[in-house]
């Protein structure tokens, strides 16, 4: 009995391990929104009495036999919207843009239904379900 009780609790856990339901976890000076339960791009908001600033982390997609994590400083929850937004419209409309990210030169490209987004020293994509998820928690 108790095998079975654990193989059902164990095939929930997977269940939910596997989601694209967005999670929101609070530290005590950060907050963590997922895109997915476990995996990348990850929006991070680090916080405290004078500061406030937005992380996007992402796993380089220039190498595929290692883990190359990388992040874009995007500052300010208007900045990290505008982003986000920026993003969202190329997804929509198609159009190839060109911006400046601490002081990284990026292309944000439509490529199927997700965002392509490259530099000199980096590259990820972020699907269009994804940048609303994180367009709505940051709402």
């Amino acid at each position: 009995m108790r095998k079975f009780i654990l193989t059902i609790g164990l095939s929930i856990l997977s269940l939910k391990a596997n989601s694209q339901i967005v999670v929101r976890e609070e530290a005590k000076d950060s907050v963590v929104w997922y895109s997915k339960l476990a995996g990348l791009p990850k929006l991070v908001h680090f916080y405290g009495e004078e500061y406030s600033s937005y992380t996007l982390y992402y796993k380089n997609s220039k190498y595929q036999h290692i883990t190359d994590i990388k992040y874009l400083s995007l500052g300010d929850k208007e900045s990290a919207q505008q982003f986000f937004n920026i993003v969202k419209k190329t997804i929509q409309n198609g159009n190839k843009i060109s911006l400046e990210i601490s002081g990284e030169l990026f292309i944000v490209s439509k490529s199927f239904n997700t965002a392509f987004v490259y530099g000199s020293s980096s590259s990820f994509m972020i699907s269009k379900k994804q940048v609303e998820n994180v367009l709505k928690a940051l709402n």
